[in-house]
């Protein structure tokens, strides 16, 4: 089952995501996460990825859905915390490419504090 958890600072959700994020255990949840965000004017969301273990297609999609909905409100999302599974299917299908990563959601908040 996948949990997300999440918290605000400095005007940044970072939403801690556990579990396998795939079609089966999570289809549609990270999405609508970020819909509920975008609703509250909240354009600024760190995808703390440390407890995702393993990444499906169905996935990929949510992340890169995610990310197009937040760039369409003029907003920013990140990945961090990349686990090597997860690390390795991202840059095999050059996603390293579309999404800005960071080692720890304290660098990302760094970044997207100062912006």
């Amino acid at each position: 089952m996948i949990k997300l958890i999440d918290k605000t600072v400095d005007g940044v959700v970072v939403c801690a995501i556990e579990g396998k994020l795939s079609g089966i255990e999570g289809k549609g949840k990270v999405q609508k996460m970020i819909k509920e965000y975008l609703d509250k004017d909240i354009v600024k969301v760190i995808l703390d990825l440390s407890k995702v273990s393993w990444i499906d297609s169905t996935g990929l999609g949510e992340l890169i859905a995610s990310l197009s909905s937040i760039k369409k409100m003029g907003g920013t999302l990140v990945l961090s915390n990349i686990q090597l599974p997860v690390q390795s299917l991202l840059r095999m299908t050059n996603l390293t490419q579309i999404f800005d990563t960071f080692e720890t959601v304290e660098n990302a908040l760094a970044k997207l504090s100062s912006q």
